[in-house]
């Protein structure tokens, strides 16, 4: 500790100056942007350049002593490092570095102000005792007023009989009132003892103890609390326990209770270190009372661990213990209608050339409707490895794709008479020669593809089918721009015409399995493939090309694109013959057209939109269209509209959904929040909600009744489900501002 050095007193006048906290300085915090200000006044202006340690002195009048008790009179000024305090009466002892202050005192430091009416510092210790003081926390907003107040300046802060409160006092919606409060500015928490809550100074708590944060730093304690009700599971509460158990490891533990069911206890864990990261969420009912009373669980492991520079494992692993669990527990039509549940394990390793994989993968269907012999395969094992030479123009590319893979099926699927079980090798080693200048490209590629089976329950099948097929493919473009002004703005337009062409032989492959292979969705991207199909057990014969033109708008001064419109189909030279069973043969001399065009010219206003159109039978095959209202941060309004209409040899069911989605302020505090997801054929609801969220510095509200689609049979969830958060008191824990911004697109909460 430097001893304490007077430097100088002026004699002067002192004025104080008084100022709000500026916008800046409350960005600087880790707490939300608030619109109430701290009204913490502004510091002392200190001119003279102090050494660490060293205190500086300013008064109106002064009796000084050089070795013993000074007396300071009127607008008294004290600096220290980030110290300072103003005081009408001030003795100073220099012998033991104290100040005994009276009248009018504030006192300032990085982490706190402080107004109070008595005060002893000793700057020896950094230390500080204050009578009936009222304090403010920068961090976090935090205010209140305690009738003793002691503390180790920047390090911690003791009360007595204090209250506390992120609030603003002009409108102190909540409050603590405590025999004691400890403050760990270092921590940067708090906790009190004797505790009552007060809302609206009404007592609504009591807790012998309790802890709060002081910034947005993690700490073990409760979270916000939630409640809701619904038609399927009654009146539902949780109340979330947050445990930090180290820097990099936590944990939450969730009762919730279902009025209808039981009380379903639920939990989180996550771990992080350099090179692994973990995840493991759980949700057990003991005896549903809606079920039969039988146990209903869930879990769900996610781990990824890198090792040896390039190496790593991923274990992705999912499972329920019956297939209503979504219906009866998902809160969104998206968890409700779930069909598998993925059960993964992969460990990969990439050299400079060359990429090695092995996977071990299931699924457990939970959708009701899917057959026995439709469910996915195993995988057991899966191994990849793939090897490329080094890319670049004007050379000639090698390129080796390999798998194999070993398909099965449990117990339950294996009575079935078209269950096939077994192995396939598939090996696609391929050159190219790509040629780039600065406005074309051209890349001829040539592949060959053999695929090898050995099947131990072969049903219909021979036990050792094989294929072997050649693949040409050339792809080509040119890129031009120009300079371009829209709304005297200027703007580069580019303009990219592509030419792809692709051979494959026909060869009749009905007499090969089907594991794992589908079509492809037909997308702008597809155009570009060199199968239609997804998987290995099937090659699409093709003779076609295909022609697309893509043109950007992009900012001159930013290089953000504005714009882009692309067009694009396949001409077929010869019919394709290569189909999954059950399907038809293709005849059409062209594929649907696709179209995708996205624009951002208009201020606040984007637009997105894609369309598939068969021009063979005027149809619409797909129409996707997205626009979204967002003039600021807190306000956006979306509205969306979709059509899916099979092509005519495919199955399926046709879909038109239009979605509207919206996050409106109709004050300074309150906004209107809702979305509807609309079967337009069926007029049915699938998903909608609609509530009111008040959200302000120091408590949130939100209140959402809302009724979804939960199962194949056409039964509907219908809720109310609401949240009060106090900030300050709870720091994580928001599921329903969560679940808000899954919803609605661009929505944005909190001061």
């Amino acid at each position: 500790m430097a001893p304490v050095v007077v430097t100088s007193v002026f004699l002067a006048p002192m004025m104080p100056v008084w100022a709000a906290s500026t916008e800046s300085d409350r960005q600087e915090s880790n707490w939300p942007l608030c619109t109430d200000s701290l009204n913490i006044p502004a510091r002392p202006v200190v001119e003279a350049e102090l050494a660490p340690g060293e205190v500086h002195i300013a008064a109106d009048d002064a009796d000084l002593q050089a070795e013993g008790l000074s007396t300071l009179e009127g607008n008294v000024e004290i600096t220290r490092d980030d110290q300072q305090v103003r005081a009408d009466h001030v003795k100073f002892d220099q012998l033991d570095n104290t100040a005994d202050l009276e009248g009018n005192i504030q006192y300032w430091d990085e982490s706190i102000y402080l107004e109070a009416d008595k005060a002893h510092i000793e700057f020896n210790t950094d230390t500080g005792q204050f009578e009936n003081t009222k304090y403010t926390i920068k961090d976090n907003r935090g205010r209140g007023r305690s009738a003793e107040l002691e503390m180790k300046i920047g390090i911690e802060t003791n009360l007595k009989k204090a209250d506390y409160s992120t609030c603003d006092p002009a409108n102190k919606f909540w409050s603590l009132s405590a025999g004691e409060i400890h403050l760990d500015h270092v921590e940067e928490w708090g906790s009190a003892k004797n505790v009552v809550l007060r809302i609206k100074n009404i007592p609504v708590f009591y807790s012998p103890y309790m802890s709060f944060p002081l910034s947005d730093k993690r700490k073990t304690g409760f979270l916000t609390p939630s409640a809701g009700s619904s038609n399927r599971n009654g009146f539902e509460a949780r109340t979330p326990f947050y445990w930090n158990i180290a820097p990099q490891m936590d944990a939450t533990l969730t009762p919730r209770l279902l009025t209808d069911s039981g009380v379903m206890l639920m939990g989180e864990f996550r771990h992080m270190s350099k090179n692994s990261n973990s995840e493991i969420r759980a949700e057990y009912l003991p005896s549903d009372n809606e079920f039969g009373d039988k146990d209903r669980s869930l879990i769900g492991v996610k781990h990824q661990h890198k090792f040896a520079n390039k190496g790593k494992f991923s274990l992705d692993y999912n499972r329920v213990s019956d297939k209503e669990y979504f219906e009866n527990f998902g809160s969104s039509i998206g968890i409700t209608s779930t069909r598998f549940l993925r059960q993964r394990g992969d460990i990969s390793y990439a050299g400079s050339w060359w990429n090695a994989r092995a996977r071990l993968e299931n699924y457990q269907t939970v959708d009701r409707t899917i057959a026995a012999v439709n469910r996915p395969y195993k995988r057991l094992p899966q191994i990849n490895f793939n090897a490329h030479s080094p890319g670049g123009s004007n050379r000639f590319h090698y390129d080796l794709r390999s798998e194999f893979t070993y398909f099965d099926r449990g117990d339950d699927d294996a009575d079935s008479a078209d269950n096939v079980v077994g192995s396939r090798l598939d090996l696609l080693p391929s050159i190219s020669y790509p040629y780039r200048t600065a406005s074309t490209f051209l890349t001829p590629k040539l592949g060959l593809r053999y695929t090898q089976y050995d099947l131990h329950s072969t049903g219909s099948f021979k036990s050792s089918p094989s294929r072997l097929l050649p693949t040409l493919s050339v792809d080509s473009g040119i890129f031009l721009e120009r300079d371009f002004s829209l709304f005297g703005k200027q703007s580069l337009q580019t303009l990219e015409p592509r030419l792809f062409y692709l051979y494959i032989p026909e060869e009749n492959q009905d007499d090969l399995p089907v594991f794992d292979t589908g079509l492809y969705n037909f997308s702008f991207d597809s155009l570009f493939r060199e199968d239609r199909f997804s998987g290995k057990d099937r090659v699409g014969d093709a003779n076609q090309f295909t022609l697309a033109l893509t043109s950007r708008l992009i900012d001159h001064d930013t290089g953000k694109e504005k714009g882009y419109l692309s067009l694009g189909q396949i001409y077929f030279l010869d019919d394709r013959d290569v189909t999954l069973p059950g399907d038809e043969k293709r005849d059409d001399i062209s594929s649907p057209i696709i179209a995708e065009l996205g624009v951002t010219l208009l201020k606040h206003w984007k637009f997105r939109g894609n369309l598939q159109w068969d021009p063979h039978n005027n149809k619409t095959e797909k129409l996707l269209t997205q626009v979204q209202y967002k003039p600021a941060a807190n306000k956006v309004v979306n509205f969306s509209y979709r059509v899916r209409r099979p092509s005519t040899n495919l199955s399926g069911i046709d879909v038109e959904q239009s979605d509207i989605s919206f996050h409106w302020p109709v004050s300074q505090n309150w906004s209107m929040i809702g979305r509807w997801n609309y079967a337009i054929p069926e007029k049915k609801s699938l998903d909608m909600f609609g509530g009111v969220e008040y959200d302000s510095c120091c408590w949130s509200f939100r209140v959402v009744a809302r009724r979804f689609l939960t199962n194949i049979d056409g039964d509907f969830e219908t809720g109310v489900f609401l949240q009060l958060e106090l900030k300050g008191l709870a720091g994580v824990g928001r599921k329903t501002a969560d679940f808000l911004k899954q919803k609605i697109p661009g929505y944005e909460s909190g001061f």
